[in-house]
């Protein structure tokens, strides 16, 4: 997975039931606001994988998606690490809308509020 999907995957997703964080992951409405301010300010989601990341989040401010929320959520790489190994091992592949192969017809019509990542098996070119 890129550095841009793990980003998006950490922001965006469950990983265990049994081990639920105390931060909620990102909604799709509320992945895309977020991911419209970091389009605006030049930043991809994969510099927020830094140790520090709150300093590329200076200027966000929304009470429903705190930078405390955020930095809680990109704290768990060894959770996302785990996850993805377990997908991967039953065969699911994970596309994340910044991935080149994302079905266009989605982001098109759904804009903002595409899924961020969409998970499948079998054949993607079929999307």
């Amino acid at each position: 997975l890129s550095a841009n999907a793990q980003a998006t995957l950490l922001l965006t997703s469950d990983f265990s039931r049994a081990a639920a964080s105390e931060y909620k992951p990102l909604s799709n409405s509320e992945w895309g606001k977020f991911a419209l301010w970091l389009k605006h300010q030049r930043i991809s989601p994969a510099e927020l994988l830094v140790p520090q990341p709150q300093e590329k989040l200076t200027g966000w401010s929304d009470p429903r998606i705190s930078q405390e929320r955020i930095l809680g959520l990109l704290a768990r790489g060894h959770s996302l690490a785990l996850a993805v190994d377990k997908w991967q091992r039953a065969g699911l592949w994970i596309l994340t809308r910044g991935d080149a192969d994302y079905p266009v017809r989605l982001k098109n019509r759904l804009r903002t509020d595409a899924p961020p990542v969409l998970f499948g098996c079998g054949n993607k070119a079929l999307l």
